[in-house]
């Protein structure tokens, strides 16, 4: 089964997304200085990745999207059509994260995949389709 989303359009909800993640990883910070004091490093690990965890994979695997997904209007789910597994959703966000920080090439190999996957769709099983 092949994606029948477009690279512009999966990078626009990776934009979204993003701002609503730092959003979200800013505000947590506010309230865990408020209460504790600065954490200075601990905080990165200790808040934000398990922040960003939650928020992508939860949204995967219970709603098939997230929200900047909703607003680009496609969702992931396994070829079988079923909701992603928590599995799927870590080892998607994890190579999505190498993906990026490869310059992107695991984005770009989309465009030169026969079923328009990226790596991280790919190796994780799952593809995108348009609601």
């Amino acid at each position: 089964m092949a994606s029948n989303v477009t690279l512009l359009r999966r990078l626009g909800a990776i934009f979204y997304d993003i701002f609503l993640v730092f959003s979200l990883i800013f505000s947590i910070g506010i309230v865990v200085n408020a209460l504790i004091g600065d954490l200075g490093n601990a905080f990165f690990y200790l808040v934000t990745l398990p922040s960003m965890y939650l928020y992508f994979v939860i949204s995967w695997v219970k709603g098939r999207q997230t929200i900047g997904m909703k607003a680009w209007r496609f969702q992931v789910i396994q070829h079988n059509r079923k909701n992603i597994t928590y599995r799927q959703g870590f080892i998607r966000l994890s190579l999505g994260f190498v993906s990026f920080i490869l310059f992107g090439f695991g984005f770009l190999y989309q465009l030169f995949n026969q079923d328009n996957l990226c790596w991280h769709d790919k190796l994780s099983h799952t593809l995108l389709i348009k609601n």
